[in-house]
């Protein structure tokens, strides 16, 4: 019983100090989520030369996305189509 606190004592050390570590070099003060993913970046808002139905054309956008697991980010990009307006 006592090695298994000290195991979970030690496991819920390692998980506290390692989400109070940031590795921005600017000295943002602004921490990484530990899953999830957010938001870096776009590009311009472009018609693709496609109609819909209703006879509006479709609009598409790069969006870069950063994906955390575990603190370490993993960018991505994708199109979005339809949620701008050039």
């Amino acid at each position: 019983m006592k090695k298994k606190f000290v195991i979970a004592a030690l496991a819920f050390s390692s998980i506290a100090t390692l989400s109070s570590f940031n590795e921005s070099s600017e000295g943002s003060s602004e921490k990484r989520p530990m899953f999830g993913s957010e938001v870096t970046g776009h590009g311009p808002c472009y018609y693709t030369g496609e109609v819909q139905a209703d006879g509006t054309g479709v609009t598409a956008m790069e969006v870069e996305t950063t994906t955390y697991v575990f603190w370490i980010g993993f960018p991505s990009t994708s199109t979005v189509y339809n949620q701008c307006k050039p």
